[in-house]
Formats: structure tokens, C-alpha cells, sequence
């Protein structure tokens, strides 16, 4: 006979030792925040380099927040510059002023250099690429008139014109005899490192000339001031609104023998010359730096502006205190991977949200004065993004986890505690252990008249049975009208309305509650007529007052429960139904405080046990029951 493949008794289930070693991990808090904490730090990797460095998603959130710093930081606290550097505009009114075509613009940019020679600056940049041919045989003398202008302006100051590449990185054809009056030192690329989305967010001549650094525009005018070029992110909130001063009204100045003007305008800082035309040469900046076309944007919050802005506010970041420097990656991982710590630690989900906002609010302000103080630029993008991570995922998981738990205490307690003590418990509202809280409630005793008589004539499982349906009944109309069962005492009951959740108007909810029983009973006892059992009579008792409620009881057995003297009276007045021939008693407390819908009979005051007489109403249950809401 061939032996049995089947594995022996009591070993069929066991889990595979990955997956048995997997469960034990995840059973543990401490194990388990690891597994999280690791499961966060790849999704900071994965969002770092997916799907590349420059194109993945904190790369992109690190370029919003820099956009949205820059904005903050020049509205909230602006930044003006002293001798900031002056904007000469080349705008529409020039273009109607001096008609001839630019390539043509020979005599009035001499003329601007003469007029900028005698204010004297401390470096003069003109971002008009020069001719690329001579135009002599069109107007003689135009070529001459500009070389001695830009020969006389140098001998008073630095001048750098710019140098267009095209997109192989080639620069542009140049004609001979400029090339030799302007000399190599006096040219500069007039190109700015972009991002993947088209910003100028960067400075670096050694990254803008990918085989080897470039001589740029911005660059050039600061090796001729005597000033050191660096490299790294532009200081957009440094400066005011530009205001630039139009090249006829410089030219004007001069030709007018201003030149106090002239001197106060440009005298001793750095001037640059560019197109302010609203139709070309625009470039995507992250803020508003000049009022030119404002409206113009790319629906982003990233205006278009002339590419000069560029050159102006690289100048203006070097002038104030330089560039800012990103944080050093080995610290940002390690900030990011200190903020990732957050799934270690357990907060009910309001307070960890609230946690995560005033952290994530605290590393902004924190990148905003870094900015402003040390020029370093924190990536708030990133931590913030770690925290968030952390929040979700713990949240997650927590969520899930409190679910299960949730579902099997009530699998464990459903029938053995009222729905709103399981609610209440579920929900945290009810304190562990002992403890107790005063509250207005209103009490409902109800109990089964000469039940005791009834049951010697009926078998222990007859009574169990007709006991059982007739707590279904009344259980169910006890929860229709959030009604609370406090406990059964044989054949009787004890509910609370108001307790433990608080009720609008819990004296109404009891009186209809107690209605509604009566109706429910009718309708049993036809089923017990039909089944040849005994029918059923019960008294209720109805009492409002200020009870003590809470788990009330040892610290090793308690159950949420009401104690004082209106439960007492309540319990007294169930008795008194049958002296007073009535189905319901309700206390004068309970009826004043429902006004109309009910139809009551005033029964006068009687003595109830161990208490001063009370003033009781009975009411007519000849009337349907209202239907529960």
C-alpha cells in the first residue's frame, strides 16, 4: 500500500516560515513602526528619483515651493537693495521714436553709451546682441560712430555686450571689426540655465556649458566690477519692482545737458540695457518682478517677463548676499529621514493631523528664514513630504487596524452592552475602569405583572422562550428610540434616555419608547393567543432627574449603569401601576418637560417607598404608539 502524502494532524495550517516570521513581526507596535519607517523611506527614494532626478515628483514639489517662497518672501517681507541695479528699457515708444529697423539702431546706441559714459557706472551690460554685418554701404558712418562710442565708453567704465548661442551651443556670427573693439572680455552669453518646466531658477556657468563653463552676461559684467561670480539658486526676493528708465529718455538727459541726472541715476552702480517689449524675448520667472504685461502668465503663477529680468536679478543676488545654497544632500536625507520618524509615534487621527500641519508650517517659516538670513535654502518639499508620507501611512494602517478591532469587540459584545454604551465605547467617550459623571436622564422601569405565577404553570425552556421574545420586542423598541438598556432584572427592565450620548429631548424618546412597547406587546400577545400561551401584562415607570452614570461597580467587575434617587423613584413608580390600575406612570418632572403631543390624566401625588409623595400622571395607550423617526 503506497504511504499517505497527507501531512499529519495539527500541522495542515501552519504558515511557511516567511510568512509565519512576517505575522510575528507585524503583531509587534515596536516591529511593526519599523516595517512602516522603511516602507516611508522608499517612498521618499522613489518619489527623489522616479522617473528621474529632475522630472520626479519632489524634484517638481521642491520647484513649487521655491516659487511659492520667493512670492511669499517678496510680498511679507520685501527686500530693497541699495544701489540696486538700473533697468534701461528698450520699449514700444522706442520703437516709435527711432524708426528705423534695430539691426539699424547704430547712431542711438551710440548715443546711449556716450550719455551712460558720462554717468559713469560701475558696469554697464547691453543685452542687444551686436550686428552681425556692416550696414555702411546703407548709411556710411554708422559702423564708425558705434566702434568710437563703445571705444570711449570703455575708457570710462566696463561694458559687456551679450553673445547669443544657438542650440548647438554655437555663438552667433559677429562682425570682425566689433568683435576686435568689443574684445572677448567684453562679451558675455546671454543664455540662464532653465529647469525641466522652462523656469530660470539657477546660476551656474559651469552647468550652462555642460562640456565646460561659460562666460556669461551676468558673469562678465561682475568679473569687470571686480566682484566674484558664484554659482547656485537665484534670489528672487531680493529687490524692488523694477521701474525701468527708457533709452530715448537717456539719451534726452545727455543731449540736454543733464547730466546731475545722468550721475544720480547710474552714477557708480551696475546698468543693464535690454528689450522690454511686451511681444518677444520673454522668459518664465517665478515671480513678478517688473509691471510690464502682469497679466501674462503661463497659468502656473509663473509670469513671462523679459529675459533680461534674468541677467537683473542674478546681478541683484551676487550684490546682496549671494546666491542661495541648497542644503547639503547627506543632511537632507537625514532631515527627511528624522521627519519620516513620525510613524513611530501613535496619536488618535485629529491630533496627529494636527501635529503633521503645525510641523509642516513650522519647516516652511523655518525655510523662509534661512532664506533670509542665511541665503540656504532648506527643502521644505521633501521633509514636508516625508511628514505626510509618515501620517498617511501610519493612518493607513491604524485605520485598518482599529476597523478590526472595532468590528471584533463588537462580534465579542454585541447582545451582552446596550448599542450606545458599544458606540460610546468604540469612540473612546467612555473613561476605563471605575469612574462616573452626573447627568439629566430620564428612567424607564417596565417589569411583567405575576410573571412568577405565570411560569410555575409553564416549563423552565416554555419560559425562556416566551421571556426571550418578549425582550426582543421590547429591546427593539427601547433602540428605536435611543434608548439606552441599562440592565434586565428578571422579568423586568431598566432603560436610560440621555445617557450615556446626550439626547435633545430624552423625556419625549421615553414616553414614546414606552408606547411603543405597549404595541409591541399587543401584537406578542395575539401570537401567544394564536399559540395557545398565556398573554402578558407589564407596568411601566417613567422618572426624569440628575442620576450618576458611568461604569459603576469593582475595579475588576463594573458596568455602565445609573444610580440616585430618580432611578429609585423611577423603579417605585413601576410598582405603583398596578395599585393605580394604569399601564404607564410617568412623574410630573418627566410630563412638564414634554409639552403637547400626549394625551395625560393627572393621578394626583402618592407616597412611594422611602420617599415624599410624588405627583404622577397616568397616560392613554388606546392611541397608536408614534412611529419612531
Amino acid at each position: 500500500m503506497a504511504a499517505s502524502s497527507a501531512p499529519p494532524a495539527g500541522h495542515a495550517s501552519r504558515p511557511s516560515a516567511p510568512r509565519a516570521l512576517a505575522l510575528r513581526l507585524w503583531s509587534q507596535p515596536r516591529s511593526r513602526s519599523i516595517v512602516l519607517y522603511a516602507l516611508v523611506a522608499l517612498l521618499f527614494l522613489l518619489a527623489s528619483v522616479v522617473p528621474g532626478k529632475d522630472d520626479s515628483l519632489l524634484a517638481r514639489l521642491e520647484r513649487a515651493a521655491f516659487d511659492t517662497q520667493m512670492h511669499v518672501l517678496r510680498e511679507r517681507w520685501p527686500r530693497p537693495l541699495a544701489d540696486d541695479v538700473v533697468l534701461v528699457g528698450i520699449d514700444e515708444r522706442s520703437e516709435e521714436i527711432f524708426t528705423e529697423p534695430i539691426a539699424l539702431w547704430h547712431m542711438h546706441l551710440a548715443r546711449l553709451l556716450g550719455a551712460l559714459g558720462e554717468a559713469k557706472p560701475r558696469a554697464v551690460g547691453i543685452d542687444v546682441v551686436p550686428p552681425a554685418r556692416s550696414y555702411d554701404n546703407i548709411v556710411p558712418g554708422y559702423d564708425l560712430a558705434l566702434f568710437r562710442a563703445i571705444r570711449d565708453a570703455r575708457q570710462r567704465t566696463k561694458v559687456v555686450f551679450a553673445l547669443t548661442v544657438d542650440r548647438e551651443g554655437y555663438a552667433a556670427r559677429m562682425h570682425p571689426t566689433f568683435l576686435r573693439v568689443i574684445g572677448e572680455d567684453g562679451l558675455g552669453v546671454d543664455q540662464q540655465f532653465q529647469d525641466p518646466d522652462s523656469v530660470s531658477r539657477r546660476f551656474s556657468e559651469a552647468e550652462l556649458g555642460k562640456t565646460q563653463p561659460v562666460k556669461t552676461l551676468a558673469g562678465q559684467m561682475l568679473r569687470a566690477a571686480g566682484l566674484p561670480v558664484g554659482a547656485g539658486y537665484i534670489d528672487y526676493s531680493v529687490g524692488s519692482k523694477v521701474e525701468y528708465v527708457p533709452m530715448q529718455d537717456v539719451i534726452a538727459w545727455k543731449e540736454q545737458g543733464d547730466l546731475a541726472r545722468l550721475e544720480k541715476t547710474f552714477g557708480g552702480r551696475m546698468v543693464l540695457v535690454g528689450y522690454v517689449l511686451k511681444r518677444a524675448d520673454r522668459w518664465a520667472l517665478p515671480v513678478q518682478l517688473i509691471d510690464i504685461d502682469p497679466d501674462r502668465s503661463d497659468g502656473l503663477g509663473r509670469s513671462s517677463q523679459p529675459g533680461v529680468m534674468t541677467h537683473l536679478q542674478v546681478l541683484r543676488s551676487h550684490l546682496a548676499s549671494g546666491l542661495l545654497q541648497p542644503l547639503d544632500q547627506r543632511l537632507r536625507w537625514a532631515l527627511c529621514l528624522l521627519a519620516g520618524g513620525l510613524v513611530f509615534f501613535h496619536f488618535r487621527l485629529a491630533t496627529a493631523l494636527a501635529v503633521v500641519a503645525a510641523l509642516t508650517a513650522v519647516v516652511a517659516g523655518a525655510g523662509l528664514y534661512a532664506i533670509r538670513e542665511h541665503q540656504l535654502l532648506v527643502p521644505v518639499a521633501s521633509i514636508a513630504f516625508t511628514l505626510w508620507a509618515g501620517f498617511v501611512t501610519r493612518a493607513i494602517v491604524d485605520g485598518i487596524e482599529n476597523t478590526v478591532e472595532r468590528g471584533r469587540l463588537r462580534r465579542t459584545f454585541a447582545g451582552q452592552v446596550s448599542p450606545a454604551v458599544m458606540n460610546e465605547m468604540l469612540a473612546g467617550s467612555l473613561a476605563s475602569g471605575v469612574s462616573s459623571q452626573l447627568a439629566d436622564v430620564c428612567i424607564l422601569f417596565s417589569d411583567i405583572r405575576d410573571f412568577t405565577t405565570l411560569s410555575e404553570r409553564m416549563s423552565a425552556g416554555l419560559v425562556t422562550n416566551v421571556l426571550q421574545r418578549y425582550f426582543d420586542r421590547m429591546v427593539h423598541a427601547v433602540h428605536r428610540h435611543e434608548g439606552t438598556v441599562d440592565k434586565f432584572i428578571g422579568d423586568g427592565m431598566m432603560v436610560l434616555f440621555g445617557a450615556p450620548r446626550k439626547s435633545a429631548d430624552p423625556c419625549r424618546d421615553a414616553v414614546r419608547c414606552a408606547l411603543a412597547m405597549m404595541s409591541e406587546l399587543d401584537e406578542l400577545n395575539l401570537e401567544f393567543e394564536s399559540e395557545g400561551l398565556p398573554t402578558l401584562t407589564i407596568g411601566i415607570g417613567i422618572n426624569y432627574g440628575t442620576v450618576t452614570v458611568g461604569n459603576i461597580g469593582s475595579s475588576e467587575r463594573h458596568n455602565y449603569s445609573a444610580i440616585g434617587d430618580a432611578v429609585n423613584v423611577a423603579a417605585r413608580l413601576e410598582g405603583l401601576t398596578k395599585e393605580l390600575g394604569r399601564k404607564i406612570v410617568i412623574t410630573d418632572a418627566v410630563v412638564s418637560r414634554i409639552g403637547e403631543g400626549f394625551q395625560f390624566d393627572p393621578l394626583g401625588a402618592h407616597q412611594v417607598k422611602g420617599h415624599s409623595p410624588v405627583n404622577v400622571w397616568g397616560i392613554r395607550t388606546a392611541r397608536p404608539a408614534p412611529v419612531a423617526t
